[in-house]
């Protein structure tokens, strides 16, 4: 056993201290802070606390209901004017970002005019929206004025109860599954270049002869994937405590009011988990099997490039999995190993995955993830001392076959 950790070790330690390596576990995090400083500049440019002034001609705002303010919640102050041009004043001071004005022909057209010499943010034309309604509704009782003044907010939920969306869309705490399954399949096309590297590298320098004189191919092979599963799990934690810090600055500094609704299903993040990490397993095992049959590492990118692939098939299937998310096709996708990440990570947002389904997904990923073992362990033997020669796979499968039948007649 010791042996295999010296080879994981050597794998994990060659591969942190590449410049190519720092550069992609630094590109999460430089391209999480764009993304959000893109949010904070975009929300500076569309929203503005500056207060908003109206002209009101009709009587309607004599004596306004101001709008309610909630704890995280700051409504733009709504200023009134006798004349236009008192307003205008106000907006050439800077005291107004604009005005509104209501003619007395209103409640006829039902039209107001806006005012301004730079265009106002989308907050303040949503509050006097607002402000509207509730002076439109002042004669009614204050739960109505406080009803209207909240908006429409229709709750739709499943018949379980489990899941919920509003009309403002699913919280991060729904989107988180999917996070998690893109997650996983990062991580693959990234060890797709670590395992074919690793693999490949050593039989092309012919040092594969030294160390299959130390030690057997399948501690070889373990400490290989062991060094990829590090180097992953250094890239997963970076990436996790990078989104913690994100979503934290997200909340407490630029108010993101989307954030503060978690709503965390640790049970699905739990499944799709559990699923991702058979499915990774899966997928690191097979892509070393392949590695040990090329003749160049190019190849082997190729290969890599493949299976990314295959895990992004539910990206394509996404219309018909939301629509019948209990259907043939969707729980079909949820038992492969190269689509079950996504498809349960889909499925989780519209429905609540059977415990049942749950338990075969994990059968049928445990079946594979033995079968990929055994594959690449037949394939590395076979192949990694066949210099210039690409092994077939159904070399691999038949010498198992006649090793089979030699034994049987023993």
């Amino acid at each position: 056993m010791s042996k295999t950790w010296l080879v994981a070790s050597y794998d994990i330690k060659k591969h942190v201290y590449k410049r190519s390596f720092v550069l992609i576990l630094l590109s999460v995090p430089f391209f999480v802070t764009i993304f959000i400083g893109f949010i904070a500049l975009t929300i500076s440019f569309e929203n503005s606390s500056t207060p908003l002034g109206y002209v009101d001609h009709t009587g309607l705002l004599s004596d306004p209901i101001p709008l309610p303010s909630g704890e995280d919640e700051k409504r733009v102050e709504m200023v009134a004017f006798d004349t236009e041009e008192m307003a205008m004043a106000a907006i050439e001071a800077g005291e107004i970002q604009a005005y509104y004005l209501l003619g007395s022909d209103y409640f006829e057209n039902r039209e107001v005019e806006l005012v301004y010499l730079e265009e106002p943010g989308d907050n303040a034309r949503s509050d006097f929206y607002d402000f509207m309604q509730v002076n439109w509704a002042a004669d009614q009782p204050i739960e109505v004025v406080q009803r209207v003044a909240g908006g429409n907010n229709v709750i739709i939920r499943s018949l379980d109860g489990r899941r919920e969306f509003s009309t403002s869309g699913p919280t991060p705490g729904q989107l988180l599954p999917i996070v998690i399954g893109i997650m996983f399949i990062a991580l693959v096309l990234f060890s797709a270049g670590y395992m074919l590297e690793g693999v490949t590298e050593e039989k092309l320098n012919r040092t594969i002869e030294v160390v299959f004189t130390s030690l057997s191919p399948t501690r070889l092979i373990g400490g290989k994937v062991l060094g990829v599963l590090g180097v992953n799990s250094l890239q997963l934690i970076t990436w996790v405590f990078v989104g913690i810090l994100a979503i934290f600055f997200a909340r407490n500094v630029l108010n993101i009011d989307w954030l503060d609704n978690l709503q965390m299903q640790w049970d699905t993040v739990a499944m799709v988990a559990a699923v991702g990490v058979l499915s990774y397993l899966v997928a690191t095992a097979l892509m070393l099997a392949f590695g040990s049959t090329v003749v160049e590492a190019q190849e082997g990118q190729a290969v890599g490039m493949i299976f990314y692939m295959l895990f992004m098939i539910p990206l394509i299937a996404i219309v018909a999995i939301g629509e019948n998310p209990n259907g043939p096709l969707a729980i079909g996708m949820s038992m492969i190993p190269f689509t079950s990440v996504l498809t349960l990570s889909l499925r989780s947002l519209f429905f609540t995955v059977p415990a049942w389904q749950l338990a075969a997904s994990i059968f049928v990923h445990l079946l594979f993830v033995l079968a990929a073992v055994w594959l690449a362990t037949r394939a590395f033997r076979l192949g990694m001392l066949r210099y210039g020669q690409r092994l077939k796979f159904k070399e691999i499968i038949g010498r198992a076959k006649s090793t089979g039948a030699e034994g049987g007649g023993a």
